[in-house]
């Protein structure tokens, strides 16, 4: 594991920044001025879907190709956690399951497309993962996904790296 370069103090004040932006942007995601729902454009950012939507969610067609190609099993390079991305549809919503090996809770999954390009946010909220956080992007070979996990509960955030597994059960 590589840990960030950031002193610790500031590793929370990132943490909660980066949730409270997400949280912001998907509070006012698909609504008018009057709280009525729109259809979102094209290049919205998504908002975020509690758990039992997600598992309701079929994967759509119409998510983005680069969305797609993130769908898959993943093992991260440093350990047994793995990340399995089943489903993405146009809206936002991602289907994510995470095991260590047992299956551990993901509370939140979407994807949205930011400075960054084409990146998933995953929220576990488990015993020993109360709001930790993966954001990750595609790496250009295709065959990793690549960024950064946030512990808040320890105060850190990692470099991470998961790469595809091409066969599994």
């Amino acid at each position: 594991m590589v840990h960030s370069a950031r002193p610790p103090a500031c590793v929370p004040a990132a943490s909660v920044l980066l949730l409270c932006t997400l949280a912001v942007l998907a509070a006012g995601c698909g609504r008018d001025g009057d709280g009525r729902r729109v259809s979102p454009p094209e290049s919205s950012v998504p908002a975020a879907v509690p758990k039992a939507a997600q598992a309701e969610a079929a994967p759509d067609p119409a998510a983005p190709a680069e969305v797609q190609r993130m769908l898959g099993r993943w093992l991260r390079s440093d350990g047994t956690y793995v990340l399995e991305l089943r489903g993405a549809d146009r809206s936002g919503i991602v289907q994510a399951a995470y095991f260590n090996p047992k299956s551990i809770n993901v509370s939140r999954s979407i994807w949205l497309r930011g400075a960054e390009g084409v990146q998933v946010v995953v929220e576990l909220n488990d015993a020993g993962y109360p709001g930790a956080t993966y954001v990750l992007g595609l790496a250009a070979d295709g065959d990793r996904l690549v960024g950064k996990y946030n512990q808040p509960q320890m105060g850190q955030s990692f470099d991470v790296d998961f790469i595809r597994q091409k066969k599994f059960p």
